[in-house]
């Protein structure tokens, strides 16, 4: 069977920009170390450093099209859509920052150590952005101000800028409690009886993954070129995205949706066998590409959001390696068919990691469905499809 001849759309993030950050992150370790015993001034220079020369890059990237643009009058009646935007949206932050501890209490413990650092920070920033003239028609929250205001009859309610908004009060502050955590070793792996070479590649990886992702929601700017194109309008994706995440996942726990049997991976094997290495290791290459899957998005990193496409990397052999690596590492982690209480629930521990990775296969083709709105997307699709890892190994069995 010939192999039709598509080309692979060139992608948002160039790597020079991943590559950047990753330099960056690596100072901001060194400047985190010798601030560890101030844990949150040193997550702020970890996450600052990360970002600042990704920043500048795309920066300069985008400059030309935000000078072109002309600068809009702010007058009264804008600054008041604004503010009446900011409310709203102020609303879905403490609504999200009340909801998020729920079933987990430290959940975002670091996020109210960074906030306790930073509001200063914050309130100077959001008096900025009442009063500061902008290059652009109204968008955002201020959507939604000016139909608070105005209730024109004849334009529907923006929907689109509270999902937008929803996105970041959700996800980041559970993204900075999490990178909070992996800096400060005070995720819940330390009371496991892993080996220490395995917990702290782990940590490491885990903690680009969060920083990353962090950054990501910090950089939903138009100047940057990173702002949100749209965010997935299906009631499904979301629901598949959010069930994955606390407080939602830790009810689900609670409630008996437990895959885990009390011991992990390394409980089985015994140290001296080359399976026992081979099997970390495997851990160790699929988190790798889990942590490298956020990287390459540089600034653009944002669940249920579309940012942009990406390509290469770990892109350029499947639509989904964050999720197809992710849910294989958790097969090896956690060896749901061992139980010391029996076949039986060996079985079960099986079908609920079955019925987990469902969910993601949810979270991926509800993703799909939002972004093939794009033509770009859909060219990728197409090369993915006639191209990707799954398609050459068809064809290599097929030849076999």
């Amino acid at each position: 069977m010939p192999i039709q001849r598509t080309v692979l759309p060139t992608t948002d993030v160039p790597w020079h920009v991943s590559f950047a950050g990753l330099i960056g992150m690596l100072a901001g370790v060194g400047a985190a170390l010798i601030l560890r015993d101030q844990p949150t001034l040193a997550l702020i220079v970890l996450i600052t450093l990360t970002a600042a020369p990704m920043w500048w890059i795309e920066a300069r990237r985008h400059k030309s099209a935000t000078e072109t643009s002309p600068i809009s009058t702010v007058t009264r009646s804008r600054r008041t859509w604004r503010l009446y935007g900011l409310a709203v949206g102020a609303m879905m932050w403490v609504t999200t920052l009340h909801l998020l501890p729920l079933a987990h209490g430290p959940v975002i413990y670091g996020f109210f150590q960074v906030l306790e650092v930073c509001w200063p920070l914050l309130l100077a920033g959001l008096v900025v952005s009442v009063l500061r003239s902008t290059h652009c028609a109204p968008h955002g929250l201020e959507l939604v101000g000016r139909w608070i205001q105005l209730r024109p009859v004849d334009e529907r309610f923006p929907w689109h800028a509270l999902r937008d908004q929803l996105v970041k009060a959700f996800f980041f502050p559970l993204m900075l409690g999490f990178a909070y955590d992996w800096a400060t070793d005070a995720r819940p792996w330390g009371s496991l009886q892993a080996p220490r070479w395995y917990f702290i590649s782990m940590a490491a990886l885990y903690l680009i993954d969060t920083v990353f992702a962090t950054v990501g929601y910090l950089s939903t700017s138009r100047r940057l070129g990173a702002e949100i194109r749209s965010s997935n309008p299906y009631w499904l994706g979301w629901v598949a995205a959010l069930i994955c995440y606390p407080p939602f996942f830790t009810w689900l726990q609670q409630s008996g949706f437990n895959y885990r049997d009390g011991h992990i991976w390394s409980d089985w094997l015994t140290t001296d066998t080359p399976l026992y290495y081979a099997w970390g290791s495997s851990i160790l290459i699929l988190s790798a590409i889990y942590a490298l899957s956020t990287v390459v998005f540089g600034i653009r990193f944002s669940n249920l959001t579309h940012r942009g496409i990406i390509t290469h990397g770990p892109y350029r052999l499947t639509k989904h390696p964050a999720y197809i690596s992710k849910n294989l590492s958790w097969w090896l982690i956690s060896i749901p068919f061992v139980s010391n209480t029996g076949v039986a629930t060996a079985l079960m521990h099986c079908g609920i990691l079955l019925c987990i990775n469902g969910i993601y296969w949810m979270r991926a083709k509800t993703e799909e469905r939002h972004l093939m709105a794009d033509p770009k997307y859909r060219d990728y699709a197409t090369w993915i499809a006639e191209h990707g890892a799954w398609a050459q190994l068809t064809r290599k069995l097929v030849r076999q």
